[in-house]
């Protein structure tokens, strides 16, 4: 079995690794650069990109495997050869589709119509697993066997994977994170199948970072708080990530507000989310909000209310602001603060600072979808790899 680490190695996000045999390989993840991560390339860049890697080394049996839903780690799928068999997670697939869905039905040009129905089409030609709701089921590309096992990201449906060949096994965390409602799930997982692992490969997003992340429970406390000191409460988040929503919605359950929403993709993520989760965790993951309309101003107005919004609304957010008093109102930016505060960041999509600035009232409530550096040595001496650690998805100075 041989292990090449293509990108990764000194960037987050945009990782590809590539495991083969004499006779079949699978690359794991191929996503974009992020910005301010690794080289910004162009669409025919990426293309020739990706068809240079399709050209070296071939084998027999050939497909990739994605961690999860994330530009960065899936956003090059429609440059890879179609005769290529791709992989991901039911719930995965289910998100990507909606998204350029939701897409089609903007007003997009002729070329970009073209361009979104094709990744469409490529999508609808992926593979998938289930969710394992018991023991994971393995598949086999060649004489390469992969075991997906799910965990917690910033992301619904997103997985680690065990490989094995040749009398070997890797274990490939992707990215991930400890701080979830549902217990020592993680820990669990490592202990019952990362067990004999020669090599272990890891992301370290947050290596740098000495702090310990909070758990969702935390970060749903701290908004419950806000949401009781301020009427009119707008949350910044993302419309993947399930626990994040699901702290949102306990957040309001606590403050006695009502939750809405002004996002067709979010109303669309939330129904995935229920129909596939809402029997999870006492209905933790069960989402009935409502969708704001200029009817139901009046009622919002009155009563108060939680609005769950992304920066793509952020036009319907400020003509929707005019009928609420500023000061009591506040946005509660629950996302990367690296989008107002990384200049690169900024460059590339300036509406996270726009939409943050133009609120009086602002109260930054995260916490990272990635492991931090004590969650890492724990899974390191968990894992124990008999030969060696690879830390990939890390900042090229990083180190444990």
């Amino acid at each position: 079995m041989s292990i090449t680490i293509h990108r990764g190695l000194d960037q987050i996000g945009g990782c590809i690794t590539e495991i083969s045999t004499a006779t079949s390989r699978v690359f794991v993840d191929m996503g974009k650069n992020l910005p301010g991560s690794g080289r910004q390339m162009s669409e025919e860049e990426e293309r020739e990109y990706v068809a240079n890697l399709f050209s070296r080394n071939k084998k027999e049996n050939e497909a990739v495997i994605y961690t999860h839903a994330h530009e960065d780690h899936v956003g090059m799928f429609v440059h890879v050869p179609e005769n290529v068999p791709q992989y991901i997670g039911e719930g995965g697939r289910e998100l990507l589709l909606a998204k350029y869905r939701t897409l089609l039905k903007a007003l997009l040009s002729a070329d970009e119509v073209v361009s979104v129905k094709e990744k469409i089409r490529r999508l609808e030609a992926f593979h998938v697993w289930e969710k394992p709701r018991r023991r994971p089921k393995a598949f086999c590309i060649g004489d390469i066997v992969i075991t997906p096992f799910y965990c917690n990201h910033s992301i619904y449906d997103a997985y680690m994977f065990l490989i094995e060949a040749d009398g070997k096994r890797i274990w490939h965390t992707g990215d991930y994170r400890e701080h979830v409602f549902l217990g020592k799930r993680l820990e669990k997982v490592l202990r019952a199948y990362a067990k004999d692992i020669d090599v272990l490969i890891t992301e370290g997003t947050n290596l740098k970072k000495p702090e310990k992340c909070i758990h969702e429970s935390v970060v749903s406390s701290k908004m419950s708080h806000v949401m009781q000191a301020f009427k009119y409460v707008f949350v910044l988040a993302s419309s993947t990530d399930i626990d994040r929503l699901a702290a949102i919605k306990k957040a309001a359950k606590y403050a006695h507000k009502e939750l809405y929403i002004n996002s067709a993709y979010m109303k669309e993520t939330m129904r995935i989310f229920t129909e596939r989760e809402s029997k999870v965790a006492d209905c933790l993951y069960e989402f009935h909000p409502k969708f704001a309309t200029k009817r139901s101003l009046d009622k919002m107005k009155r009563d108060g209310f939680v609005l769950v919004t992304g920066v793509g609304k952020m036009a319907d957010v400020e003509s929707m602001r005019e009928y609420f008093s500023d000061n009591e109102t506040v946005l509660i930016y629950s996302s990367w603060d690296g989008y107002y505060k990384t200049p690169e960041q900024v460059k590339v999509n300036p509406m996270y600072k726009m939409f943050r600035d133009s609120f009086n009232n602002v109260v930054d409530i995260h916490t990272s979808g990635h492991a931090d550096r004590d969650t890492i040595k724990k899974v390191i001496d968990i894992v124990n790899p008999k030969d060696e650690v690879i830390i990939i998805h890390k900042e090229a100075d990083a180190s444990l």
